[in-house]
Formats: structure tokens, C-alpha cells, sequence
């Protein structure tokens, strides 16, 4: 296994902080543009506090749409900030004055060794042309790694005598690099199987592993986040009306009421007159048991199936549910008198559609 080597990020902040010419910086700080013409970006200049220090890899993440991108990457012991960074410095100033250190210059490259590089500061600029007018590009970021490096180095010695930066060892460089890449991949394993901090891509693809509880549900990232936290609470508590009820508020916002069969049935004991009615209602048999969701003020009031899908993984084996969507409504049986002075809404919202009006109904 190779030694570890060092990485410097210029991500997120890093982008703010470096030099801008018509770039823009995204709320979610990456840099972008559109249209023809060229952008440039100079980033933060990178002290790696060692003289004459060696430089392997740059590797640049980012989506470019009928744009050429440059990338020169210049390295000196001197410290060129005061200059690269003064007010009224230009662009193709600042190249200029990169030209006159050591220099690599691709282009359209996004990974691109830097052997060659041998100095205390790294300086990175970045040139993106447009080549029309609906061109558009999106830098994520970049990340430099350092110091040199080569796998030439454990093999026998009639192989290193070749040299630095020879095709020989830029040969073994490409292999080093994707088994480095895959060493790192690895190592980011942890992170992917921490919910909270893994991305928000392979979120779905870890909720999977810890069962089929999504039911096709459409759960946003934080919500399966939550859902993750609380595995063990709500697979624990499968059948019960609390988890229920957590479920429920989770997927449309709003917490419902569950009514068993005993808490109404030896009530109305008392009141056999209403007896009929609840039954119809809430159900006639002891293993039936009602959800009551108001839904009178949501804009969009969840679909009655969907919901009836998910209830039926927390659900008790053998018991039935009924599902109550409350909402203001109106009804009137075959024999309903209104006269001159009712109203069926306020007048200036009153609407007839939907109304049918038959011989039973009479408006006076």
C-alpha cells in the first residue's frame, strides 16, 4: 500500500475565495457562466511550506457544455500573491506572469499529472471559452494531491533509472492513479454508510438495505434521513398506534388521531340512540379501528390509497382499518328546503359547479 499522500480541496469556499473574471459563484458556492467569450478563475494560491516541494495530481469535477477549458498549473519558491491578487491585474496578466515559472497547460483535461512542478507555492488558473451563445459550464471544484509520488519506486532498481517523468513512469502513474482512486473509494466507505453525513444520491440505495419499508413511498432526502435515525424505534414498534401515527405525520405533515373500538364502544353503551350511527362509522367489529386525518386546510390533501398503502406495514396482523379524511363539505338529503334568505356561500365565491339539482330540491 502506498504511503499516504498529502490533498489540499478547493471546494465550496475555496471557490469564493479566489480570483473571478465574469464568473459567477451559485448559491451553492460552485462556479458557473453562460454565453460566449472567456471566463477565468485564479484560485487561492496553495503554501505547501516546504521549498522546492514536488507535486503529483490534479483532479478538476465540473460539467462543461459546448465550452474549451483550460487548466495551468504553474509552482515556484516565490511568493507571487501580492502581485496576482492586486486590484487592477488582469487576466491575461496573470497568465503571463505564470508563463514565467514552471508551468503544465491542458486543455479539456480534468485530471493531468504535475510531476513536472517543483516549488513552495502552487498557483492554479482556470480559463473556460464559450463557444455560443447557450454555452454553459458548472466547476465544482478541484483537488491538488502532493508531494510526488511514483509506484517506479518499489520496483528493482533497473527500473528507476529511467527517471522523473519519463514515459515509463507516467505509464505507471495512470495505473497508480486508478488503483489510488479505488483505494480512496474505499476508504470512503464509512461516510456512504453514515446516514447523516453520506450524499444525499445513495441515500435511497442504504434505506434499501435495511429492508423494503419505503413501499414505493416518495420520501425526501431529510425524511429518510429521520426514517433512518428511528429504524430501530419504528421497527420495534410496528403495530402499535404510536408508530403509526409517527409514520403518518412523517409522510403528509400532520399528526393523526386513532380511534379503537374500546375507547368509543363501552362509552356509548350509555347511548344506544347513537349506537347505529358510531358503528357506521368507526366499525361494528372489535378488530376494527378508525384513523382520523384533517385535511380541511391542505393545499394538496394526500390520495386516500397511498395512505392506505403505507398504514398497511404498521398495521397489527388481522385488524382492519378505516381512514377518515376530513374536509368542509355540505349534503343534503332528498327532502332540503332553502329559502329567499339562505345561502348555499358567500356570494362573492359562490360557485354552482359541481351542484345537481334534482325534483327533490327546491330553492325558494
Amino acid at each position: 500500500m502506498m504511503e499516504n499522500r498529502k490533498q489540499v480541496n478547493f471546494y465550496r469556499l475555496a471557490l469564493a475565495e479566489g480570483k473571478r473574471f465574469r464568473m459567477e459563484l451559485s448559491d451553492d458556492y460552485r462556479l458557473t457562466g453562460t454565453g460566449g467569450g472567456v471566463f477565468t478563475w485564479l484560485a487561492p494560491v496553495y503554501d505547501s511550506m516546504d521549498q522546492n516541494e514536488t507535486w503529483h495530481r490534479l483532479v478538476l469535477s465540473g460539467i462543461f457544455r459546448e465550452c474549451k477549458y483550460e487548466i495551468m498549473a504553474a509552482a515556484s519558491n516565490e511568493d507571487l500573491r501580492e502581485f496576482l491578487y492586486a486590484e487592477e491585474r488582469t487576466a491575461d496578466q496573470i497568465e503571463e506572469m505564470l508563463r514565467e515559472q514552471t508551468f503544465i497547460r491542458k486543455v479539456n483535461t480534468d485530471d493531468l499529472l504535475l510531476h513536472s512542478l517543483t516549488g513552495q507555492y502552487l498557483y492554479i488558473l482556470i480559463r473556460v471559452s464559450g463557444a455560443r451563445v447557450d454555452s454553459h459550464f458548472q466547476i465544482d471544484g478541484l483537488h491538488v494531491e502532493f508531494p510526488w509520488g511514483s509506484f517506479v519506486e518499489y520496483l528493482p532498481e533497473i527500473y528507476q533509472m529511467s527517471g522523473r517523468d519519463t514515459f515509463f513512469e507516467r505509464y505507471m502513474t495512470v495505473l497508480q492513479s486508478m488503483y489510488e482512486d479505488q483505494e480512496r473509494e474505499v476508504d470512503y466507505v464509512p461516510d456512504y454508510l453514515d446516514y447523516e453525513s453520506t450524499p444525499e444520491e445513495h441515500l435511497p440505495e442504504l434505506a434499501s438495505w435495511t429492508g423494503d419499508w419505503s413501499r414505493e413511498q416518495q420520501y425526501s432526502s431529510g425524511q429518510i434521513r429521520w426514517l433512518l435515525k428511528h429504524l430501530q424505534e419504528i421497527q420495534c414498534g410496528r403495530g402499535t398506534g404510536h408508530v403509526l401515527e409517527e409514520m403518518i405525520a412523517l409522510s403528509v405533515g400532520r399528526k393523526a388521531r386513532i380511534l379503537e373500538y374500546f375507547k368509543w364502544h363501552d362509552w356509548m353503551k350509555k347511548g344506544t340512540g347513537l349506537m347505529e350511527a358510531y358503528e357506521k362509522l368507526y366499525g361494528r367489529e372489535e378488530d376494527t379501528f378508525t384513523v382520523i386525518l384533517d385535511t380541511s386546510d391542505m393545499k394538496h390533501p394526500p390520495a386516500k390509497e397511498k395512505l392506505l398503502q403505507l398504514m398497511e406495514d404498521y398495521i397489527p396482523l388481522g385488524m382492519n382499518c378505516n381512514l377518515v379524511l376530513l374536509d368542509w363539505s355540505s349534503h343534503m338529503d332528498t327532502h332540503c328546503y332553502l329559502d329567499k334568505n339562505s345561502r348555499l356561500s358567500i356570494p362573492e365565491q359562490a360557485d354552482t359547479s359541481g351542484f345537481v339539482l334534482g325534483g327533490n330540491y327546491v330553492l325558494g
